[in-house]
Parts: structure tokens; sequence; C-alpha cells
């Protein structure tokens, strides 16, 4: 994403790669998800998910402090390469949270400046 969309967000935005577990349309699948905020996160995925699927995406927050379970919902898709592969970055907005995922966002934004 570039640094517009997230400015257009008006959300910070930590960008650091770590490991989720989407449960959604097929199946559970382990994926990497980038570009975080207290309102959603990037995720790539292999599996062709349109806009409005919901989503439950489990993770630990990037410094391992902090897991959370949350509903999703598929926002927007882009295409990405991974080489021949038709690689998909899904962005979601967390739609059911238990806990102020701001605060933790900016604490993992700390510990990685």
């Amino acid at each position: 994403m570039s640094s517009k969309s997230s400015d257009r967000r008006g959300e910070p935005r930590l960008r650091v790669a770590f490991t989720v577990l989407v449960e959604g349309p097929f199946g559970l699948r382990r994926c990497v998800a980038r570009d975080i905020s207290s309102r959603g996160l990037l995720i790539e995925t292999w599996d062709e998910l349109p806009i409005g699927s919901d989503l439950r995406v489990t993770f630990s927050l990037p410094d391992g402090s902090w897991e959370m379970t949350a509903r999703c919902v598929v926002r927007h898709v882009v295409e990405l390469r991974a080489g021949d592969e038709p690689l998909r970055g899904v962005g979601v907005s967390f739609e059911e949270i238990e806990d102020d995922l701001s605060d933790h966002i900016t604490a993992a934004r700390r510990l990685h400046a």
C-alpha cells in the first residue's frame, strides 16, 4: 500500500509482516499480514475473497505480547505478484474486537521504530 492510501485513511499504520490464521469460505488458512492499524489490516492470500466476505482472523501483535481474534470484513482486494502465482492483498476492517487494539499497535510501533 502506498503512503497516500494510509494518509487517506487517517489512521497510524504499523508496517511489519506477521502470521495470521484466517477462517473464511475456504476453511482455515495460515497467511501473512502487513500494514496493521486499529481499524484493520492487509492480508496476503492465494484465495479469491470477494469484497464483503466475513472472516475470522486470529493473530498476535508483532512483538508477541498479545493475541486476539476478530471478526473482519473484506473491504478491498489488490493483485500482488509472487513469481507466476496470483497473490492477493486483502484489506480487511475489524468489525468486532474485544480490546482496544490501538493501544497495542502504538506500543508495538515504539518497539519497531
